[in-house]
């Protein structure tokens, strides 16, 4: 089953899921059994707030991109199983640090990610689908972010299981543990239906668990899809995973180390371009069509 692994060359609007969007609905367009993986996220509460909101009127937790990313592939797969890792971050309530005269430690919090942490989300495909929530206490009892108590009830009337963290080392704690699972036994779960896995970094990471395996990658920014050979990206991740962890390679760590085998130009489009996805396809033909044509062959 070949898998392509796409990624952001930068962190933030790369264009990741536009591309992903086009190739995905090229590939079923030609005959070809496709789902979208994305295996990690995170979205804003403030920033995408028309995302909460789907979140909210079905009280569960899943990314912005998933959303278009499942439409594109026409899967009907839940939205969990297709993003088993998705954390919703807020904003600081400045108002309460303005009433309560902490302006410093207004500041010193909004360098600090754990901070602006409300939830996150782990769905297991081992036996069953299970949601766990990792909640920060912390950030829910001083309401040091702006919080919907009622959305965050209703998702926990909805987990299989809750964990409270009151720190950045507990968090991570969670992650070490739960993350693999969620995203090793999702991907299993997809890859015994599909022809083709199309997974979506998030942001700029490359490495969203060590154990996946790609067939093609493409790099993605403004203007260009960068084309990747995927035995050399492999070697590369192994070689830096001994340095650091994995999971916190960025493409600027990586991307020197890598082979080119074709660099596309990609226009800008209009929105409605962006929403159509068969129109989206045909404008970004050549990258389906070289896609196709990178995956190496069974008997190659």
């Amino acid at each position: 089953m070949p898998s392509i692994f796409i990624f952001g060359l930068f962190p933030e609007d790369s264009g990741k899921t536009i591309v992903s969007s086009a190739l995905a609905r090229g590939l079923v367009n030609r005959g070809i059994k496709t789902c979208v993986f994305k295996p990690r996220s995170g979205h804003d509460y403030w920033r995408q707030y028309d995302a909460y909101l789907k979140c909210k009127e079905k009280g569960r937790l899943f990314c912005e991109d998933i959303i278009k990313l499942r439409k594109a592939c026409k899967c009907s797969l839940p939205l969990e199983v297709l993003n088993p890792v998705d954390a919703l971050m807020s904003p600081l309530d400045v108002k309460k640090f303005i009433d309560e005269k902490k302006i410093d430690y207004l500041y010193l919090l909004a360098e600090n990610i754990f901070s602006h942490l409300v939830v996150e989300r782990y769905t297991t495909c081992e036996n069953r689908v299970e949601n766990i929530l990792c909640i920060n206490a912390e950030a829910v009892r001083t309401r040091s972010v702006i919080i919907d108590e009622e959305y965050l009830r209703r998702l926990e009337n909805h987990a299989d299981e809750i964990i409270y963290v009151n720190s950045v080392e507990e968090w991570n704690g969670i992650f070490q543990k739960y993350s693999p699972r969620a995203i090793r036994s999702c991907y299993e779960k997809i890859s015994r239906k599909f022809e083709y896995i199309i997974v979506e970094g998030f942001n700029d990471a490359v490495c969203p668990d060590e154990t996946l395996r790609y067939d093609l990658t493409i790099g993605v920014a403004p203007g260009i899809v960068v084309f990747y050979d995927a035995e050399i990206f492999h070697k590369a991740l192994r070689i830096l995973g001994d340095i650091k962890d994995s999971k916190t390679l960025r493409a600027q760590d990586i991307i020197k180390y890598l082979k080119e085998r074709k660099v596309l130009t990609m226009p800008a489009l209009p929105s409605s371009h962006l929403r159509n996805y068969n129109i989206l396809s045909g404008d970004l033909s050549k990258i389906v069509d070289l896609s196709i044509k990178m995956i190496p062959k069974k008997d190659d």
